[in-house]
């Protein structure tokens, strides 16, 4: 798991030098991702419970290590990641469960703050469309697991109830890997969105003429929304167990995008929060 990059700046600032940066910031404005929303003593919260989520991955990082060297020896490769990933689920399941609670509580009434941290991923953010946004206020929690052979994963996105574009309160996207003999089937199965009438967000409504009738099409269109649906790659990739993640020469764009999430939005949402990656690369170079 790894966190952003980080530029000089203080961990609760949000500060744009370059052209491109404060383009990016006018984009944060326009969509009401504006730290100003945050006040003093909550960003302090946050910055504790980060710490502890930081303090908590330290520990995890040795342990595995330690894991590793005892058993490296008793399984073949095969089993020995398969072992790793059951006694990684375990001890998150013990070590990270309150913590990620904790932080749940304290973002509940944080303004836009998980949409603010996927928004600062600069490839989840090409995914977000304009009217997606409101939608993506609704979102309260985003978590992880194991699917049960322990070889894919699981994301979990949970929706305020009075959220008034669809009725799911959760939506999930499971990746399962299937052995196909020569190819890998990387299955991506979403949740299907139950939306209420006229609030699609994966669709628009064009009028087109056929024949003398002038009639309304409805036709695919760009959403964030479109991640949750199914599909099967074909696939040449192969599992890069040391790194937990499919590796190959075209990494299907939801899989990646999904690995982000896992990896790296979802342990570290609050430094995302308080974060823009295009915005810190400028300042770097």
């Amino acid at each position: 798991m790894t966190e952003p990059r980080k530029s000089k700046r203080k961990w609760d600032q949000f500060v744009h030098v370059s052209h491109k940066a404060v383009q990016t910031q006018m984009e944060i404005d326009n969509l009401g991702l504006n730290m100003k929303d945050t006040t003093p003593a909550e960003k302090e919260d946050l910055r504790k419970i980060h710490a502890k989520i930081v303090e908590q991955e330290e520990i995890f990082v040795k342990e595995r290590a330690k894991w590793e060297a005892e058993n490296r020896c008793r399984y073949n490769k095969n089993e020995f990641f398969i072992n790793r990933c059951r006694w990684e689920a375990e001890y998150k399941k013990r070590h990270f469960q309150s913590v990620y609670e904790d932080r749940r509580k304290a973002v509940k009434d944080v303004p836009c703050f998980w949409v603010t941290a996927m928004y600062a991923n600069k490839i989840i953010r090409k995914e977000i469309a304009k009217h997606d946004e409101d939608a993506l206020e609704f979102l309260k929690d985003i978590k992880s697991c194991r699917t049960d052979d322990l070889k894919g994963f699981q994301l979990e996105f949970m929706f305020d109830s009075s959220n008034p574009y669809f009725k799911n309160e959760v939506l999930t996207k499971k990746y399962e890997l299937k052995d196909g003999g020569e190819c890998t089937f990387l299955m991506a199965v979403g949740t299907e969105i139950n939306w209420y009438p006229g609030k699609t967000l994966t669709e628009s409504i064009e009028k087109m003429t056929i024949g003398s009738e002038v009639v309304q099409v409805a036709q695919t269109c760009q959403s964030f929304f479109n991640f949750f649906a199914t599909k099967t790659h074909r696939t040449s990739l192969c599992l890069d167990e040391d790194a937990d993640k499919l590796k190959g020469n075209i990494i299907p764009l939801d899989y990646a995008i999904a690995v982000i999430l896992r990896d790296d939005i979802i342990p570290h949402a609050i430094s995302w929060f308080n974060y823009d990656e295009e915005a810190a690369m400028d300042e770097e170079d």
